[in-house]
C-alpha cells in the first residue's frame, strides 16, 4: 500500500515538473537588431505581408547555356515499317599499304593508316631528309617545309576509306611535286609504318573529315563524296573492279555506270529447278523490262554534282535479289 502511494506521488511530480517546462512563452525576443516578434495571446494569427519576391525576373535575368539542345525534327527517308540502318562506316581491310596515285597531273601517296599516326610519322621523314618546318598546323593538316632552295608545301587530308590518309606534296605554284617525291616518301613512310606506335592527339580531328558518307536520296540511300566528279568517278570505276562487277555500259558525259552484279545462285543443279524470271519489275517509277526484253544491266550508278561534292545514287534495273543496301556494303568494302 505504501508502495502505490510513493508510486502516485511520483507519477504526481512527473506531471507538474511536464507542465512547467510547455509554458508559453510570452517573452519579446529582442536581438540587437529589435524585437522580431511580440505574441502575447498564443492564439493570435500574424497577418502583415512581407515585400513581394519577384522570382521570375530573377530567373529571367540569368543566363541559360544550352549546351545539350535537342536536334530539330527532319524529314525521314524510310519506307514505312523499315527500321533505321546503323551509320555506316568506310571500313578499311586492316593492312598497312601505301601507295602513289595519279589522277591527271595531280599526284599524293595514299595510306592505310589514320591521319593523326600518319603526321607525326610524316614529320620524321622531313626531319631524316634534313628538311626546315618553317610552317606546321596539326589541326589543318599542312607543312611548309624548305630544303636549300626547294621549298614543299605538305597537305595531309583523311582518306575515303576509315582508318586511310591522303598525302599531297605541291610547289610554291600549287602544281603537284615530281614523282619522284612521291616515291621517295612513300617507301620511307611502307618502310616504317608497320609496328609504329606514334600517335598526335593535335591531328586527331583530322580522323573526322572523312571524304564520304552515306546519305539519302529520294527515300532511297545513296553516297556522298566531297571531292570533284573526276576523282569519285576514278574511284568508283576501281571499286566496281575490285568487287569483280561486270561492267556493262558506262558513259563519262552522261555521268553513269551500269553494271551486273553477283549472281547468288549460280550452280547448275539450282538453276535446274529455279524457275525463269519472267515477272514484270515495276517500281514506283514505271515498269522497267519484262521477261521478253534484253536486260544488260543489274543496277546503274548515277553521279551528279552539288557546288564541290559529288552525289552517288544506285538505280535499280532488274529483279536481282541484291538491295541496294547490299550493292552499297560491297562498293564500300571496295573504295580506297
Amino acid at each position: 500500500m505504501k508502495l502505490l502511494i510513493k508510486f502516485s506521488f511520483l507519477i504526481f511530480g512527473i506531471l507538474i515538473l511536464e507542465s512547467c517546462s510547455v509554458t508559453e512563452n510570452t517573452e519579446k525576443y529582442c536581438p540587437e537588431d529589435g524585437c522580431l516578434l511580440v505574441r502575447e495571446n498564443p492564439n493570435d494569427r500574424f497577418n502583415e505581408e512581407v515585400a513581394k519576391s519577384d522570382i521570375e525576373q530573377e530567373f529571367e535575368a540569368l543566363e541559360v547555356s544550352n549546351d545539350f539542345p535537342y536536334p530539330p525534327e527532319g524529314q525521314s527517308y524510310l519506307k514505312e515499317g523499315l527500321v533505321p540502318r546503323p551509320k555506316k562506316i568506310f571500313s578499311s581491310e586492316g593492312s598497312e599499304s601505301v601507295e602513289v596515285r595519279r589522277l591527271g597531273g595531280i599526284y599524293w601517296i595514299y595510306m592505310e593508316a589514320l591521319p593523326s599516326k600518319t603526321w607525326p610519322l610524316m614529320k620524321d621523314y622531313l626531319f631524316d631528309n634534313q628538311y626546315n618546318l618553317i610552317f606546321e598546323s596539326a589541326e589543318s593538316g599542312k607543312i611548309t617545309a624548305e630544303k636549300s632552295a626547294d621549298k614543299m608545301f605538305v597537305t595531309l587530308e583523311h582518306g575515303i576509306k576509315n582508318n586511310s590518309s591522303e598525302i599531297y606534296l605541291s610547289n610554291e605554284d600549287k602544281t603537284s611535286k615530281d614523282q619522284e617525291f612521291f616515291e621517295q616518301m612513300a617507301s620511307y613512310l611502307s618502310e616504317n609504318l608497320p609496328g609504329y606506335q606514334g600517335d598526335s592527339i593535335a591531328a586527331q580531328g583530322l580522323n573526322l573529315n572523312k571524304k564520304a558518307r552515306i546519305v539519302y536520296v529520294k527515300k532511297e540511300i545513296g553516297i556522298e563524296f566531297r571531292l570533284p566528279f573526276e576523282r569519285t568517278w576514278s574511284a568508283i570505276s576501281r571499286a566496281v573492279e575490285k568487287a569483280g562487277y561486270e561492267v556493262s555500259d558506262r558513259n563519262r558525259e552522261l555521268r553513269y555506270i551500269q553494271i551486273k552484279v553477283k549472281k547468288e545462285n549460280t550452280g547448275w543443279l539450282n538453276n535446274l529447278f529455279s524457275p525463269v524470271n519472267n515477272e514484270r519489275y515495276c517500281p514506283e517509277g514505271g515498269c522497267l523490262f519484262d521477261g521478253e526484253e534484253n536486260v544488260d544491266a543489274d543496277y546503274e550508278l548515277i553521279f551528279s554534282e552539288s557546288e564541290e561534292n559529288t552525289l552517288l545514287e544506285f538505280k535499280k534495273l532488274s529483279n536481282t535479289n541484291i538491295t541496294v543496301d547490299q550493292l552499297v556494303d560491297e562498293i564500300n568494302e571496295s573504295l580506297s
